[in-house]
């Protein structure tokens, strides 16, 4: 390891960095001095307490009811974040983390709650963003799964430091730096049984400094690994071919700056999963860049319940906005819907959704490309139109529809609106744009897709009212 890289002189902190170390010490002796009961627990999964003079502290690992003691390490003017100095006594949600790397890597954050706790506080999370919103939901239905080892995606970083160290991993939590790992908790088995080996085969390497970071893939029958790879390096490809052989994957690099190339060094990537619709089991291809639901049992829980919410479909025109390579759109097409038209961004993805409609043999599914930013497309005669956005959530096309009901233009505006999102602030907001025009939120649910942290999947069944 002491070939990684040559040591260099200390670099003499930021002005930026020096006032970030002074805030990391700022009233910590006065912490010291009291303790405070957890009363709640933020969005985030902090815990929520007050001084004696009221001012709110947000408390890294801290549970409701438990009294502490904190350390202040960033002060603001209405509320301090701080982490636990002496605990008390112990909630009864709180659990030993299963993951040895918890509280220094930034991944998952909830670790130290039992699981049914965790799915209470992001139902409660969704509800309270409801309520901030003046959205009117029926009860949560919660959605999770016992297996903590969902994720068949992963990034993983690399990185060689001025001193020659390698540093394998995730980053850190509020920070820049990598937490070195062997093992990851939440990985599918396949994909954390490759780490320690990876790492090995990345010390031998001769350049270790090109890489950026790895992009693991499980999928069906097929475990893909792409190297972000910054300059070719010829024996290190050798070296990868014979990793890829030994372990039985496929291996490509992403090579150069601009543009970067894909190559595939080891096999050819046949990536794939399976959605069951009824009695109907649909085969999706993805490429290693395409979006999908890293959480495989929760996807599929999703679309069950998204067609028993739906009932029968048949005949049905429906669209899709932000199909991705057609997870809803096909589903919707193989229970019965008469047409499916799928809508996204990427070219690439618009095209893989083709693919698989035809090997599906769903004749009835359409795709195109649009910026759902820029261009909205007409529900004209659409009776179901399916939402599943980034972050941003939908309030262009929201608005689009609200300004239609408004002014009476009942045939350009959905029946129903199945709204599936990853950020319950944009979600609320949007779905209350669609109350106020005349929709009702007659079923919600939260999806605890992303086991051990604070992230919530939601999805609402918005209908309005008969003409």
């Amino acid at each position: 390891m002491a070939l990684l890289g040559q040591k260099r002189p200390a670099r003499k902190p930021t002005r930026r960095e020096k006032e970030v170390a002074s805030r990391g010490t700022r009233n910590a002796s006065d912490a010291d001095s009291q303790w405070l009961t957890v009363d709640r627990l933020a969005h985030d999964g902090r815990g929520i307490a007050h001084d004696e003079s009221g001012k709110t502290q947000f408390i890294d690992q801290a549970l409701p009811g438990e009294r502490v003691t904190l350390a202040i390490h960033r002060t603001h003017k209405r509320f301090n974040e701080a982490h636990v100095r002496a605990r008390d006594n112990a909630a009864d949600s709180r659990v030993t983390p299963p993951c040895a790397y918890f509280g220094s890597c930034g991944g998952c954050d909830l670790q130290h709650m039992a699981l049914d706790a965790q799915r209470t506080h992001k139902v409660q999370v969704l509800g309270e963003h409801a309520t901030r919103n003046g959205v009117t939901l029926p009860e949560i239905q919660p959605l999770g799964d016992d297996e903590s080892r969902y994720r068949r995606r992963a990034r993983i970083g690399v990185r060689v430091t001025d001193a020659g160290e390698l540093q394998f991993g995730f980053r850190g939590r509020g920070s820049n730096q990598l937490v070195d790992i062997t093992t990851c908790s939440v990985l599918v088995p396949e994909l954390d049984r490759l780490l320690a080996p990876l790492r090995e085969l990345i010390e031998s390497l001769e350049a270790p400094k090109r890489l950026g970071h790895l992009e693991l893939t499980a999928a069906e029958g097929q475990v893909i690994v792409v190297v972000r790879q910054l300059k070719a390096v010829p024996r290190d490809a050798q070296r990868w071919q014979a990793f890829a052989e030994q372990h039985g994957l496929v291996v490509g690099w992403r090579v150069g700056r601009d543009p970067v190339v894909l190559e595939w060094l080891s096999g050819t990537p046949n990536a794939a999963y399976s959605l069951s619709v009824g009695a109907t089991t649909l085969r999706l291809a993805f490429s290693p860049g395409d979006f999908v639901q890293v959480n495989a049992a929760l996807n599929q829980r999703l679309i069950d319940t998204a067609f028993e919410w739906l009932g029968d479909v048949s005949g049905l025109k429906v669209m899709d906005l932000y199909a991705g390579v057609g997870n809803l759109t096909l589903a919707a097409a193989a229970a019965g819907a008469s047409e499916v038209a799928g809508i996204e961004g990427s070219q690439g993805m618009v095209d893989q959704l083709m693919v698989n409609a035809e090997a599906n043999g769903l004749a009835q599914v359409s795709a195109r490309r649009a910026d759902l930013s820029k261009a909205l497309p007409s529900l004209e005669g659409i009776d179901l139109l399916v939402l599943d956005p980034p972050r941003d959530g939908a309030q262009p096309l929201c608005e689009e529809l609200a300004r239609d009901l408004h002014a009476g233009r009942v045939s350009r505006v959905p029946q129903r609106v199945l709204y599936i999102a990853c950020d319950p602030t944009t979600l609320m907001r949007d779905a209350r744009l669609l109350q106020d025009a005349g929709y009702r939120v007659t079923r919600a649910l939260m999806a605890d897709m992303f086991v051990h942290t604070a992230h919530l999947e939601s999805m609402l069944l918005l209908e309005r009212a008969e003409d």
